[in-house]
């Protein structure tokens, strides 16, 4: 999550009549919420926090609990609206969590509101986030809409082949268009079967390798969308990914996950102004779409296909260039290794 330090601007005035200068402007409280709701997991969360003003250095303060935190304050709520009406309401609750990297900001206990949802959400209502801070009567909130679901349809195969001649070839993930969501990022993960000296065997699945994003339009929304994975990319990313090590005996290569995350309109606008700057003008405005607030309250999704992998992609990946010297067994079970 983007770091947000809630510093007013410092105000000079200077008058013919007055030699003062007023350096800190009034307080004004500012709640900073993140959430992303997915219909895919059993619980929700949502991450409230306040911005702050003060005399002291800013990242003294960005040290204390309760710079960043309410304490016992707030009342966090969800509302499931259909054409504009309340149909049913969660009520969050806050869950401490210890797993908050060091850092600019206090570590690492953080507060996460969260609910449960036994019967899932439904992408034909509309969510609105409600946070009420009670010790001073603010409020902010936030309206969104869910991605909807969606399925990967290509390669329509049950095992993949990371074979061809062709040095520039491609393996294409095709998926059909959900019409709420914006972006898209396609990853990939490996798994194998790992067998070492004591022939004890361990399965193992690499990192994550993000392949691509694709953006929409509401006009490109419901169509086709695809990414590709160069087939050398896959070879190196295993290469990579995969530890030679002397106590490994062989190892087997059993699937592929390609998984495709989609994030609707509001995460995508959140992404794109919030990301690295790559011009010469490094000043750009700040997205957020919490009334009274900062931060994004938006959905997200996802859809995975498993694929096993070809004969041939195991002799690849028992003598190709790249990872030969993994001791990955061909399609025989045989480690061909580096010649």
């Amino acid at each position: 999550m983007k770091k947000i330090l809630g510093l007013s601007a410092l105000v000079f005035l200077f008058s013919m009549c007055s030699t003062e200068i007023e350096l800190l402007d009034d307080w004004k409280e500012t709640c900073v919420a993140y959430g992303l709701l997915d219909q895919t997991q059993p619980k929700q969360y949502v991450r409230v926090q306040k911005a702050f003003l003060g005399p002291n250095n800013a990242y003294d303060m960005a040290q204390q609990y309760d710079s960043i935190n309410y304490i016992n304050t707030l009342d966090v709520k969800i509302e499931q609206l259909l054409n504009g009406s309340v149909v049913n309401t969660f009520q969050l609750q806050p869950d401490t969590f210890y797993n908050k990297q060091y850092g600019d900001f206090y570590a690492p206990m953080q507060v996460i509101y969260s609910f449960d949802t036994p019967t899932g959400l439904s992408d034909q209502y509309e969510y609105r986030l409600k946070i009420y801070n009670s010790a001073t009567g603010n409020t902010c909130d936030a309206t969104t809409t869910l991605v909807e679901d969606f399925n990967i349809t290509s390669p329509s195969v049950s095992a993949i082949g990371f074979t061809n001649p062709n040095p520039d070839a491609v393996v294409e993930i095709k998926w059909q268009g959900s019409p709420s969501a914006r972006i898209y990022q396609l990853g990939m993960f490996f798994s194998y079967l790992e067998t070492d000296l004591n022939n004890n065997t361990t399965t193992k699945t690499t990192p994550i390798l993000t392949v691509g994003t694709v953006e929409t339009t509401q006009q490109t929304a419901n169509g086709n969308q695809s990414l590709k994975l160069p087939i050398q990319q896959f070879y190196r990313f295993v290469a990579q990914s995969v530890p030679d090590d002397n106590n490994v005996l062989s190892r087997e290569a059993l699937n592929v996950d390609f998984v495709v995350y989609a994030g609707g309109s509001e995460l995508k606008d959140y992404i794109e102004l919030n990301g690295a700057s790559t011009g010469i003008a490094q000043e750009r405005p700040s997205y957020t779409n919490i009334n009274n607030g900062l931060g994004v309250f938006s959905s997200r999704t996802f859809s995975n296909r498993v694929y096993g992998v070809s004969a041939a992609t195991d002799d690849s990946l028992s003598y190709g260039q790249y990872t030969c010297h993994l001791k990955f067994k061909d399609r025989n079970g045989v480690v061909m290794g580096c010649q």
